[in-house]
């Protein structure tokens, strides 16, 4: 499992690689993706040091946000760098799991080519774990267990979707 700064840099590089632009609300919105159907196909979360939120805009997770906030709605041109407890070294995690890595390849692949805008309204869609957890003003944790019955069905649902193709 990676840690959150490992996925976010997961997706960085496939953005990079496949020159598809990659905002931080997008970035956002793709992680908690990940999260759900890494809870659905392999059981575990993809990352455990980062709780989802329920915010205005869909889930957030509040590091990657702070994290890129600079960017406002322009691409993510750098990836996430960690410091040592000194401050003397630093470096970008890497995701090494190669499940995790199947997973962001997954998320990337089903979603690469919906805008920030449309994951948004994606995410705000009743019966979503954002929409039963949302309440304005609070920025609630939404948990994994409602992440993962959710995303036990759209699993369900895309294997019918596949079977049918």
């Amino acid at each position: 499992m990676g840690s959150t700064s490992s996925v976010a840099n997961e997706f960085i590089k496939l953005s990079k690689e496949s020159d598809v632009a990659l905002t931080n609300m997008k970035l956002i919105k793709l992680m908690y993706i990940a999260q759900g159907l890494s809870l659905s196909l392999l059981e575990r979360p993809i990352f455990r040091n980062d709780a989802i939120e329920a915010w205005k805009f869909g889930p957030v997770i509040p590091s990657v946000y702070h994290e890129f906030k600079h960017f406002k709605s322009d691409p993510i041109t750098s990836k996430s760098v960690i410091l040592d407890s000194d401050w003397s070294h630093s470096s970008e995690p890497t995701l090494s799991n190669e499940e995790d890595r199947k997973i962001v390849l997954l998320t990337w692949q089903l979603y690469r080519d919906i805008s920030a805008k449309d994951l948004v309204n994606l995410t705000h869609m009743p019966g979503t774990p954002w929409s039963l957890t949302y309440s304005p003003d609070q920025n609630r944790v939404i948990s994994n267990d409602l992440i993962k019955r959710y995303y036990d069905k759209f699993i369900i649902n895309l294997d019918k979707q596949l079977e049918s193709a």
